[in-house]
C-alpha cells in the first residue's frame, strides 16, 4: 500500500449508542456510508477505499457486532493481507472458528471449520486474523485453481511466504480436505507472474495446453533500453503482454505521468522491442479476453504459440 494511503481500521467505525441521532442524522445527510447495521464509516474515508479495502471494512464491522471474538480467515484473511481476488468480494466476514461442529452462515458473517494452532493466529489492522501462511493454504485448498494462483503468486511476489515454508506448513498437516488442490496450486505458484491478470493468464495457457513461455523476459534496446516482458516464447520469438487498467495507471513504469503520454512510451517501448533480432511477434491481451472461454487460447495459437506436444486443450479453455 502507497504510503500515507488511508488503511482499513476499526478506528474507522462511527458506531452510534442507542439515542446518538448526530449520526443518524448525519447518515440521512449523506456524510455516512452504512456498512452493517449499525456501524459506520465517513464518506471520504468509504470514497478513498478500493473494493478490497471495502471488504476489509465490512469485515470490521461485521466481527464488531459479533457476540464472541473470533478470526478472519480465507477471502476476508486475503483481504487484510492485500491480496489479490477475481471476481467480486463476499457479502459476509469469513471467519473459522474451532468450536464449531459443521460451517454455517449467519448474517454477518461465514463461518468455517478448522483447528487454529497459536502460530496460525496473529493481529493485523487491529483484530485476530489467519498468518499469511495459513491464509494461503485456506485459498489454496478452498478457491478454485485459477483463484488460488492469482493468490498465491502474489503471496510469493510480495514475500508474504516462500514456497517452501507453504510446502513444509501442508505436509505438517497431513491429510486434510482439499491437500491436492492445495499441492497442485502451490507447486504451480510463480514469484516471476507481476500482476493478477498475468497470473490468471499462467493458468489459461497452462489449462489450454500450450507452451510455457518464460516470465518477465529481459530485453535491451539499442539505445540502452530495458524491458521485462510479461510473457516470451523464445522458441517462436513471440513477446505476450497483459494489458490491464492499473498497469498503466498505478504501474512504477508509468508511474505520475499522464494518460496520453503513457500511451505514446508504451508504444515506443513495443516498437524497440519489435525491432529485436530475437522477436518475430508481439501480442497484447486484456481481462476480456483471459476471462471468455476460449477466446486467449484462440488468440495465442492463431499468433503461433504452439501446443505442447502431446497435449490436447482441456474442455474449460475450449
Amino acid at each position: 500500500m502507497p504510503p500515507g494511503r488511508l488503511e482499513p481500521h476499526p478506528a474507522l467505525l462511527v458506531t452510534p449508542t442507542f439515542d446518538d441521532t448526530a449520526v443518524r442524522r448525519a447518515a440521512a445527510r449523506g456524510e455516512l456510508v452504512r456498512v452493517v447495521a449499525g456501524r459506520y464509516v465517513r464518506r471520504e474515508h468509504w470514497g478513498a477505499f478500493d473494493a478490497r479495502e471495502r471488504h476489509a471494512m465490512l469485515c470490521l464491522a461485521a466481527i464488531s457486532r459479533l457476540s464472541a471474538p473470533v478470526v478472519l480467515s480465507h477471502a476476508s484473511a486475503a483481504a487484510l493481507w492485500g491480496l489479490p481476488r477475481l471476481g467480486p468480494w463476499p457479502a459476509r466476514a469469513h471467519v473459522t472458528d474451532p468450536a464449531l461442529s459443521h460451517a454455517t452462515t449467519t448474517r454477518y458473517a461465514s463461518w468455517h471449520v478448522g483447528a487454529l494452532p497459536p502460530g496460525d493466529v496473529t493481529t493485523s489492522h487491529g483484530v485476530r486474523v489467519t498468518t499469511p501462511e495459513r491464509t494461503a493454504l485456506d485459498l489454496a485448498s478452498t478457491t478454485t485453481f485459477r483463484q488460488a494462483v492469482v493468490s498465491l503468486d502474489h503471496c510469493l511476489r510480495t514475500s508474504l511466504v516462500t514456497n517452501d515454508e507453504l510446502l513444509l506448513r501442508l505436509a505438517s498437516k497431513g491429510t486434510i480436505h482439499g491437500r491436492a488442490k492445495a499441492l497442485r496450486a502451490i507447486e504451480f505458484a510463480n514469484a516471476k507472474a507481476n500482476r493478477p491478470g498475468e497470473s490468471l493468464s499462467r493458468v489459461v495457457i497452462h489449462e489450454s495446453g500450450l507452451v510455457v513461455p518464460d516470465l518477465q523476459h529481459p530485453f535491451t534496446g539499442l539505445f540502452g533500453q530495458s524491458a521485462d516482458v510479461d510473457f516470451f516464447w523464445e522458441r517462436e520469438g513471440i513477446v505476450g503482454e497483459f494489458d490491464g487498467e492499473t498497469k498503466y495507471r498505478d504501474s512504477g513504469r508509468w508511474s505520475g505521468l499522464p494518460p496520453e503520454e503513457v500511451v505514446i512510451r508504451e508504444k515506443d517501448r513495443e516498437n524497440w522491442i519489435r525491432a529485436q533480432p530475437e522477436v518475430r511477434g508481439f501480442i497484447r491481451w486484456t481481462w476480456r479476453d483471459a476471462f471468455a472461454r476460449g477466446r486467449l487460447a484462440r488468440l495465442l495459437l492463431d499468433r503461433g504459440v504452439p501446443l505442447e506436444s502431446g497435449r490436447f486443450r482441456s474442455k474449460r479453455s475450449v
